[in-house]
């Protein structure tokens, strides 16, 4: 800018000089104050049309970057959005478990810690690839110049439970085949021959009750897809009150008129059978609740030991002399046909609490 400024200077005070020759009648100084002031305006200009040039050139390369930077804002607010929204906890932290950064799903398991719970850290360096039901991965990089381990939760007991329930349905379709296949031939021979010999009313009466028994089970693996629907929470727990009078139902900080799309007449039987599960085992009081998120059936029941808690999705365990082992299996299914999960906290003489999520 200041070679600018010296150019106009020397450029007004020779044209200054050449008016002053022109005045005075001097020809030759003036043809040669002329003339630098030709050379000098010719200069200038070809200055001024590089500056230009440059100028042109800078607010292109500005736009570009611009464009750029509004790019990259745009992918790093995909990247917020994707990894917050995403159901794997992400954590980028050092080697010693502190946290640089965390997405939601993540601030639910360290509950706003700034370090990587112990069990977890004991996890990744005993290179454990499943705790907590979520399967674990890590990935050492080096982030402005120093080491940072990036590692992610994915929650897989749903999988787990899923593939679970489709090996114990594959394995009762073949067990009840084969034991109707058997049982049909034997029911009709019985009862060609009930009146020749008591023996054979007698076969004829367990093969019966043993039909009935498959029967039962045969139920795990003829559940039908959900219909969903969307009614009101009020309008379920209305009709859980007609057939429980005593069930006390709670709308836990969730509006009157909360809506909830599901298949209704199943939500309805799982609901019935964990309150029958909890008055047989011999609760008082039967809270059922729900909020924004999930669903509880609360009991003052006899509850469950650790061991009892373990296998009581299991199909066929039971506790109960002429359970058949099939209920909380059944409830379990239904909400998994849902894309929901179903879990189950209890203690021996505190009672039973049951968590639905859809």
């Amino acid at each position: 800018m200041k070679t600018y400024l010296l150019y106009i200077v020397e450029l007004v005070a020779l044209m200054t000089a050449l008016a002053v020759s022109i005045q005075a009648h001097l020809l030759w100084p003036s043809i040669a104050l002329g003339v630098v002031i030709l050379w000098l305006c010719v200069s200038l200009y070809g200055r001024i049309e590089r500056l230009l040039y440059a100028y042109h050139e800078t607010e292109k390369k500005n736009e570009q970057l611009h464009t750029r930077l509004a790019e990259a804002e745009r992918q790093l607010q995909y990247l917020r959005q994707l990894t917050e929204n995403v159901d794997s906890a992400l954590f980028v932290c050092s080697t010693d478990g502190r946290i640089d950064w965390m997405n939601h799903a993540g601030s639910l398991i360290t509950k706003s810690s700034e370090r990587l719970p112990q069990h977890i850290q004991q996890a990744i360096a005993e290179h454990t690839e499943v705790v907590d039901g979520c399967a674990l991965s890590t990935v050492l990089l080096r982030i402005d110049g120093k080491r940072r381990l990036v590692v992610a939760l994915k929650d897989v007991s749903t999988l787990m439970q899923r593939q679970e329930m489709e090996a114990w349905q594959q394995l009762i379709r073949v067990l009840t085949h084969e034991i109707m296949n058997s049982l049909t031939p034997i029911i009709s021979i019985s009862e060609t021959l009930t009146d020749q010999n008591e023996a054979f009313a007698v076969i004829n009466r367990r093969c019966h009750s043993l039909l009935d028994f498959v029967e039962s089970y045969r139920q795990l693996t003829r559940i039908k897809a959900p219909g969903c629907t969307t009614f009101s929470v009020s309008d379920l727990f209305a009709n859980i009150k007609v057939l429980y009078p005593k069930v006390v139902t709670v709308l836990d900080g969730c509006p009157v008129e909360s809506q909830l799309t599901a298949d209704r007449s199943q939500l309805e039987q799982v609901l019935i059978n964990l309150i029958k599960n909890a008055y047989e085992s011999g609760a008082t009081e039967v809270e059922v609740a729900a909020n924004d998120s999930e669903i509880r059936i609360r009991d003052n029941g006899c509850g469950m030991s650790s061991d009892v808690l373990e296998h009581a999705f299991i199909p066929f365990f039971t506790t109960k002399p002429t359970g058949t082992g099939i209920g909380l299996s059944l409830c379990r299914q239904i909400i998994l046909k849902h894309g929901g999960t179903i879990r189950v906290e209890s203690e021996p003489g505190r009672g039973t609490t049951f968590f639905i999520k859809l």
